[in-house]
């Protein structure tokens, strides 16, 4: 990962983007996510993402962590959207409830 930044920037010098932050943002949440974090470090680590200048200080922030391949910034290849369009209750014997929902299928981008 401390590799990545330095090859797409150069020199860890050079300054950091906002979306150099981002991503190291969302890598540091998944990495809390699967347990390689604890709360405290996360909470210290995406203090000192944001308030990063350069690239080498946001590659220190990730460097003891595996790179896991496919995320983050894996590009989305189906969206499905579910729109509830309305329902309506009506108790009989069984107590019935019936709700109409139609799902948009989008493709990928």
């Amino acid at each position: 990962m401390a590799g990545e930044l330095a090859g797409a920037g150069g020199s860890p010098e050079v300054r950091a983007s906002h979306a150099d932050r981002d991503r190291i943002v969302d890598v540091l949440r998944v990495a809390a996510g699967d347990g390689m974090l604890t709360m405290e470090e996360l909470d210290e680590r995406l203090e000192a993402a944001l308030s990063a200048r350069t690239l080498g200080e946001l590659a220190v922030l990730t460097a003891d962590l595996p790179e896991v391949v496919g995320r983050p910034g894996a590009e989305v290849q189906d969206v499905v959207r579910i729109e509830q369009e309305g329902s309506t209750t009506r108790r009989g014997r069984a107590g019935s409830c019936r709700s109409v929902l139609r799902s948009v299928r989008r493709g990928a981008r």
